[in-house]
């Protein structure tokens, strides 16, 4: 009852919510910066070189270590325009609980307004608000804070914040597409799905 009612404010106050939040935007989480060298930061990330993602090959992930109120996190950064540079930040709360999630959505909203969307589910297994700017170089920037009480490998449970600037990934995938062309199309389906399916 109490996720049904907390997803009804949500959506109640969104449709007050101006299309973006009027305070000046977000840089900067957990000590890390976006647009920095990742460099900065080693001694706060997991050894290991980073690792490309496979959907997005123009960004690689480092993941950090736990300290302070983070039980840990990742960060993306460019591999084309920016090789280094911290696009996205994204941390794991120590404290999982929904109370401190409230309490986290209270304070993102006294400083920077009502979220422009609400990003959980109607089940209310995932709470979450999503904030977005433009910030001084004219590049959109979101900030996301969620709460999953969502159990499985599929599912990030307790409460996390991401930070992302989307100007500097978008540059990146356009420097990666301009190096590579994109490859012929795949071959259409074949008329049987037999050697396709689980055995």
């Amino acid at each position: 009852m109490l996720h049904h009612s907390l997803l009804i404010l949500s959506l109640l106050l969104l449709t007050c919510a101006p299309a973006l939040a009027q305070s000046p935007p977000p840089a900067s989480l957990g000590g890390f910066d976006l647009g920095e060298d990742s460099a900065r930061f080693g001694r706060h990330l997991t050894p290991g070189k980073p690792r490309p993602l496979e959907d997005a090959p123009y960004l690689t992930r480092r993941n950090i270590k736990r300290s302070g109120a983070f039980r840990g996190g990742y960060i993306l950064t460019g591999t084309c325009a920016a090789p280094g540079k911290v696009t996205r930040i994204k941390l794991k709360y120590t404290d999982g609980s929904e109370e401190f999630f409230r309490r986290l959505c209270g304070a993102l909203m006294d400083r920077y307004g009502l979220p422009a969307e609400y990003k959980g589910d109607l089940e209310g297994l995932v709470l979450g608000n999503k904030w977005s700017f433009t910030n001084e170089r004219g590049e959109s920037v979101s900030l996301m804070v969620q709460h999953s009480e969502a159990e499985g490998l599929d599912h990030d449970k307790g409460n996390t914040i991401k930070l992302t600037n989307w100007g500097l990934v978008d540059s990146e995938r356009s420097c990666h597409q301009a190096k590579h062309p994109k490859a012929a199309p795949l071959s259409p389906a074949p008329a049987s799905l037999d050697g396709y399916l689980p055995r």
